[in-house]
């Protein structure tokens, strides 16, 4: 007999409750036993006779199914390599049918449901086949499951589906393993580097699509390893154009500048039960195979019969996986995992930490970052670290992060913000594209080494220290809405005014300021809004006197 715990209890009721929602839980919660308690109450109550549960892949479509039947729910798998004609067989005569949407949505006229549960709902947005199948049938009862939700995302996701409830990770700790993460660096050696300063030069030279074959370039041989970079430009292709030239210099290079480290990892955490490796690129998955089947049980992920494949992973002692595994490969007993190529993506980030979070065993596990720094390798990293933290903590050392953030190359920023600056002019004396330039800002203002202000230039950065040298005029009046002990304030007046107010609230979360000022007959009313921590009064006078100028 499977007994819920009492979120996951709450959670469903909360589903049947208000028939249409989200459910956003950590990664290792059990949201696939959510969704099949929220199937079997609604069979119970007569609510819904047929219905149709969307996976991505076929790999999860395996492992719901098992859960499902579990529960004791009578369901069938429907894949798109079944025929058409067993396909409509199944899908005519299965109460309980999981299937991924793409399959799903190729047959749309054999597909019959009064209810749907679609887990990985983040992909229901724009032209996915989660969000074509969502747009074509229409339920009374419609649950969507996933780990995370982009803020991008969010609108679109609850106008298809239905209202967002997010339970946060540090209410849910207890049910999650306790994981230790370490950040394992491996550098370029002199000639590695050469190379990438190069594809980096030309790639600050170009615009456009030779721009982003260009950063594919760096990525394939920051987080990957040159082999990736040479089995690329290996074929016919705008990379094998645009590098025709360094063809010598690439071939000269170590394989898999990673593999060192890698192997460190494994003698460190000797012992392991099992052990879960992520990589991009299959060559690279193949060749880390070959390295560790002498010595290992080893298994890849990289697709092939489903059935197969999970028998592997189950047996093997490591798991050598490319995304394939990213979403619901289910490893309760995986205490090590390995990230061999970092992801920019915090949505991906997640999930990949997803399994091993489950609670199996009673000793902690471990997550290990194998890290190129001075790349984008190292920038992908912390940019995803800081992305997620509110969402899970990563159980990386703060000194550890401020280090290897010091290693990427949105360090450049703080080094030209010695004076307030709009990110068009950061831009152009960095090199770094507008997304790259934003990504650091937004890490700099987040680590405490910046601050924002306003001017005739609008929306300026500078560097916190250097802040401090700066003086405006305040001559406005304005309302400041803060967070103070533990309450929303709300202090009206001028510049002398607030600060003696706002001083007794510090440190400060931030600052919401509305300034009023007055234009001949008419009065006008502008908003500003400082949205990092003010924690001493010299930041506060600076930010004030910006606000009220």
């Amino acid at each position: 007999m499977i007994e819920l715990r009492p979120y996951q209890r709450e959670a469903v009721e909360y589903a049947l409750r208000k028939k249409r929602s989200v459910l956003v839980l950590p990664t290792g919660t059990g949201k696939t036993l959510i969704g099949a308690f929220f199937v079997k109450r609604l069979i119970e109550l007569g609510k819904a006779n047929r219905f149709l549960v969307m996976v991505p892949t076929r790999i999860l479509a395996e492992q719901t199914l098992s859960v499902y039947r579990r529960v004791g729910i009578d369901s069938n798998a429907v894949y798109g390599v079944h025929r058409r004609d067993e396909r409509e067989r199944l899908w005519r005569c299965t109460k309980v049918a999981i299937s991924t949407p793409e399959t799903v949505y190729n047959d749309l006229d054999l597909v019959k449901v009064d209810a749907i549960v679609a887990d990985e709902c983040h992909h229901a947005v724009g032209d996915d086949a989660y969000a074509k199948v969502l747009r074509e049938i229409r339920c009374e009862y419609v649950l969507g499951l996933t780990a995370y939700i982009p803020a991008r995302r969010r609108r679109e996701i609850e106008e298809l589906i239905g209202e967002i409830k997010v339970w946060p990770f540090r209410d849910l700790r207890d049910y999650v393993s306790e994981w230790v993460g370490e950040i394992f660096e491996s550098y370029l050696n002199e000639r590695e580097m050469e190379v990438y300063r190069e594809i980096e030069r030309r790639r600050q030279e170009s615009r456009g699509a030779r721009r982003l074959v260009y950063t594919l370039a760096l990525k394939y041989l920051a987080k990957e390893g040159a082999l990736a970079l040479k089995e690329s430009i290996s074929r016919r292709n705008s990379l094998s154009k645009l590098l025709g030239d360094m063809r010598d210099d690439i071939s000269a290079l170590r394989d898999l500048h990673k593999l060192d480290q890698f192997f460190k990892v494994l003698r460190v955490h000797d012992g392991f039960e099992k052990a879960i490796v992520f990589v991009e690129r299959v060559v690279v998955a193949k060749r880390i195979f070959s390295e560790l089947e002498r010595k290992y049980d080893v298994s890849l992920l990289i697709g092939g019969k489903v059935k197969d494949v999970l028998e592997d992973v189950r047996r093997s002692e490591i798991v050598v996986s490319t995304s394939a595994g990213e979403e619901g490969v289910d490893l309760p007993t995986a205490d090590l995992l390995i990230s061999w190529s970092n992801t920019s993506s915090p949505l991906r980030f997640i999930q990949r930490h997803g399994r091993i979070l489950r609670k199996a065993g009673g000793g902690p596990k471990f997550v290990a970052y194998i890290v190129t720094p001075f790349t984008v390798d190292a920038d992908d990293l912390i940019y995803s670290i800081e992305r997620v933290r509110e969402h899970m903590d990563i159980g990386v050392d703060r000194e550890v992060l401020e280090r290897v953030w010091r290693k990427t190359r949105s360090v450049s920023v703080l080094d030209v913000l010695e004076n307030p600056m709009p990110i068009e002019l950061v831009k152009d004396l960095t090199g770094l594209s507008e997304r790259e330039v934003r990504m650091a800002l937004e890490m700099g203002v987040r680590r405490g080494h910046l601050i924002y202000l306003y001017t005739e230039l609008g929306k300026v950065y500078v560097r916190r220290d250097r802040a401090l040298r700066l003086r405006f005029n305040p001559r406005y009046v304005g309302t400041v809405k803060v967070n103070c002990g533990g309450r929303r304030r709300r202090f009206s007046g001028g510049f002398k005014e607030l600060l003696e107010r706002l001083k007794r609230c510090l440190p400060l979360e931030g600052m919401d300021v509305t300034v009023m000022r007055r234009e001949g007959d008419l009065i006008v009313y502008e908003h500003k809004r400082y949205g990092f921590e003010i924690g001493d009064e010299k930041i506060l006078r600076v930010v004030l006197e910006n606000a009220l100028s």
